[in-house]
């Protein structure tokens, strides 16, 4: 049975990919214009021009960068005020219409009134946090609130601390679906960067690079800088649901 799940879980990703694969190589084929739908051949000729160039690991690491620190500041302020709501019924009500409003905001409206209040190297730092924080507070949160009652109820009988319940309890309990939250949320991250980015035509960054193959357009390198964007996402969202394998483990060991 794990041996089938196994061959489920890798040979089911390959065909779907092939089937993308095919069906742009066919689209491509019969639209026979590059500028409109570079081929498969014609985007990886692209990526691997951007592999041989100086700018392209700049703009990655900038780019990334900007998204670690954009997360990082929203995960640290959203689990505060998720800890915060959770020992205080006032506050969690109180700061629930904001989280709301931030919530339901279009990314665009965000994105246009960001622009104009602050400079394009600052505004992919703010548009990231804007959209993602709300994401964040509601994941952990949620993973607070689903933390077995009878398990608090006996901490509470034998008097365990603040600390210890939180070392002990909280975190080992919550780790699993915060950590498939911030896989999604990261990845995410990901694209809201590049898009403030193109919009804010940040320096040195993929999205600007992507807003100046779309000016010329040069399609093939426009799509290469979206598969390394993907790429980029796939990774960080890979390292995270790796991190939580390790995790489970750990506590499952225990």
């Amino acid at each position: 049975m794990e041996k089938k799940r196994l061959v489920y879980n890798i040979l089911a990703p390959i065909v779907g990919c092939a089937v993308f694969i095919a069906v742009w190589f066919i689209v491509a084929a019969a639209i026979g214009k590059s500028i409109i739908l570079p081929s498969p051949a014609e985007t990886l000729s692209s990526f691997f021009d951007l592999l041989r160039d100086g700018k392209f690991y700049l703009a990655l690491g900038k780019t990334l960068a900007r998204t670690l620190v954009s997360f990082s500041i929203a995960f640290v302020l959203a689990a505060f005020f998720a800890f915060v709501s959770t020992v205080s019924e006032f506050f969690k009500k109180a700061f629930s219409p904001i989280t709301v409003i931030m919530r339901v905001l279009p990314t665009i409206s965000i994105i246009l009134l960001v622009l104009i209040w602050f400079k394009s190297a600052t505004a992919p730092f703010v548009i990231t946090f804007i959209v993602i924080f709300p994401m964040l507070y509601t994941t952990v949160l949620n993973a607070a609130e689903n933390v077995p009652q009878e398990l608090l109820e006996m901490c509470r009988a034998y008097r365990v601390s603040r600390g210890k319940r939180l070392l002990n309890l909280y975190i080992p309990q919550m780790t699993p679906s915060v950590l498939t939250g911030v896989s999604i949320t990261l990845s995410f991250s990901v694209k809201l960067t590049v898009a403030a980015e193109v919009l804010a035509s940040t320096q040195k960054s993929m999205g600007r690079y992507m807003a100046q193959a779309s000016a010329y357009v040069e399609t093939p390198m426009l799509l290469a800088w979206t598969l390394a964007a993907i790429l980029l996402g796939f990774l960080l969202e890979g390292l995270v649901l790796l991190v939580k394998m390790i995790l489970a483990r750990r506590y499952h060991a225990n």
